[in-house]
């Protein structure tokens, strides 16, 4: 439950440019998922058990990556100090007009 947290957590600095895109895991994602839609596979879905097991490979590779991802931004969070929200009341004063 805690890296569904941290996923999103993720997610929200990348789209705030707070951390750089895991591009490998973006495209190996992506191509994952045209992968499982394609009517076109390694081994054919009609093929009893077989047939999944190139589509689930994939899908472990993904998460696999993923969670590779999810441990180096645990590690770069707390590497970073928590910015705080406070304004200085000097800060407020200089900008009256």
């Amino acid at each position: 439950m805690s890296d569904i947290k941290t996923f999103f957590s993720m997610l929200r600095a990348v789209l705030q440019r707070k951390y750089p895109m895991p591009w490998k895991t973006f495209f190996i994602a992506l191509f994952c998922v045209f992968y499982l839609f394609s009517p076109v596979d390694l081994l054919p879905d009609i093929m009893p058990l077989l047939g999944i097991t190139d589509d689930a490979t994939f899908v472990l590779l993904v998460l696999a990556l993923i969670k590779q991802d999810l441990s180096k931004f645990k590690q770069a969070s707390a590497l970073k100090p928590p910015q705080e929200n406070v304004i200085d009341a000097g800060d407020i004063k200089d900008h009256k007009k």
